[in-house]
């Protein structure tokens, strides 16, 4: 009994490594899509634990499992949305676009815009700044430059109208 018990079990063992590897090959274009936006929930959960931290607000087991809703929930997402894509309109966005899977990419996108925003929100919760305002502030490409050097650009760009100054720039920048 108990050998036909353990011969049962190791040919299920067997068969649930198949499946999940014809699973997992299926899966494999959208790989890197399910693991950018874990990373990105990760990243939201690690600025929610400071700004709970910095707030003085304590970390319940109900925030904690909302985190796993939302893995599950944004990773569904992307899978259902690539199942849409593979099966149904991949020949109707063919026409359109030589963009493999397009519309995985546009959902995976506005994933990722929703957990930038809480992250955002997270961040300005802990150092009182936006993070969009802080990219709004860096000095612009021409405050970078040399004065001098500037002024070169300009005027080989006036005396040669045709030459490509975005090399010479690029060159200064560096």
């Amino acid at each position: 009994m108990r050998l036909e018990a353990y011969k049962l079990l190791e040919s299920l063992k067997g068969s649930l490594v198949a499946v999940g590897a014809i699973i997992l090959t299926f899966l494999a274009p959208i790989i890197p899509l399910i693991l950018i936006v874990g990373f990105a929930i990760g990243f939201d959960t690690l600025t929610g634990i400071m700004k709970a931290k910095k707030l003085g607000v304590a970390i319940s087991s109900r925030a904690a499992s909302s985190i796993v809703s939302k893995f599950v929930l944004y990773n569904s997402a992307v899978i259902l949305f690539f199942l849409i894509e593979s099966f149904i309109l991949k020949d109707i966005i063919g026409i359109f676009t030589a963009i493999p899977f397009l519309l995985t990419k546009v959902v995976t996108t506005t994933l990722l815009f929703i957990e930038g925003s809480s992250i955002n929100e997270n961040y300005m919760a802990i150092t009182g700044v936006s993070l969009w305002a802080n990219k709004k502030r860096q000095p612009g490409l021409t405050n970078q430059i040399n004065p001098e050097t500037l002024q070169l650009i300009e005027q080989t760009h006036y005396s040669n109208p045709g030459l490509d100054t975005s090399l010479i720039i690029n060159a200064a920048l560096m």
